[in-house]
């Protein structure tokens, strides 16, 4: 009963996560919002439906955390590095068997306020400035070449089966910094009555060298979503859902890469944006 009841008084939410500039993750911050003082003794990752033990922070370091304070969980050198996955969710446990859990992509985004010179008439959120007036899509081939006798089609309807196609929107940086996003930004649609078969599209990077894109200060660039996967060797994605409805997705944009400081420097930089228009299924 004693523990029952000290359970009831705990609360522990994830509050901030880093990574370094391989998007390797280097600390997560968990914040005590309960009434007794509680001891993280667990951090687990789940990716796919599968759920991973990272490791026992309280092997490393102190982990006790007071009422009202934080902790900053770093990952040690000699754990295996842990990726940053836009899919994948953070879990902490404490040693009463309570939990916190969140994505990791909104462990990154820090939200912002809107610059004196923001246009309401458009989508903004964080650093970058959506175009609903170029929102398209593409059809082409399973090594992700556009058809050239298919044109751009507004992104609101699309043939069920249409197959292979690219997906592009505009955005404008509206920071006061420079933005390279990587490989890792994608496009995803989530079907709103079945959002386990979501599918994504990841950038086809500008420099195919680094595999980035280049975001320059208040200048308006197409971004362009072609890939299954973020890595070389991915084939194009198909708008391919199971089934015979005709659903309506939802559409959501991920974008992963790092600001470019005034000093010359780089910070990581990441964000999620709930894209304010649907795609429907015919």
């Amino acid at each position: 009963m004693t523990i029952e009841h000290e359970r009831s008084q705990e609360k522990i939410i994830l509050s901030k996560l880093q990574v370094d500039d391989q998007f390797r993750i280097l600390n997560i911050i968990v914040n005590n919002t309960g009434s007794i003082e509680v001891r993280i003794r667990a951090l687990y990752e789940i990716l796919n439906g599968e759920t991973t033990f990272l490791f026992d922070p309280s092997n490393y370091m102190d982990t006790h955390i007071a009422p009202s304070k934080s902790l900053s969980i770093y990952i040690p050198s000699e754990i295996p590095e842990i990726l940053f996955d836009p899919q994948a969710k953070i879990v902490v446990a404490t040693e009463r068997g309570v939990k916190t859990l969140d994505y990791e992509p909104i462990l990154l985004y820090e939200p912002a306020e809107p610059p004196t010179h923001y246009d309401p008439t458009k989508l903004y959120i964080g650093p970058l400035m959506l175009k609903f007036d170029d929102f398209q899509y593409r059809k082409t081939n399973k090594d992700g070449v556009l058809d050239p006798d298919d044109p751009w089609h507004p992104g609101w309807s699309i043939p069920k089966g249409f197959g292979y196609c690219a997906w592009k929107i505009s955005v404008m940086d509206i920071d006061d910094r420079n933005i390279t996003i990587n490989s890792f930004s994608s496009f995803n649609a989530v079907p709103s009555e079945s959002p386990a078969t979501t599918l994504s599209w990841y950038l086809e990077p500008t420099n195919q060298t680094s595999r980035t894109q280049f975001l320059q200060v208040n200048k308006t660039e197409s971004v362009l979503y072609i890939w299954s996967g973020p890595g070389l060797g991915a084939n194009a994605q198909q708008m391919n859902l199971p089934g015979t409805r005709t659903p309506t997705c939802m559409v959501f944009l991920t974008f992963f890469g790092v600001f470019h400081e005034h000093d010359g420097t780089t910070t990581p930089y990441a964000q999620t944006i709930p894209f304010e228009a649907s795609i429907t299924i015919t």
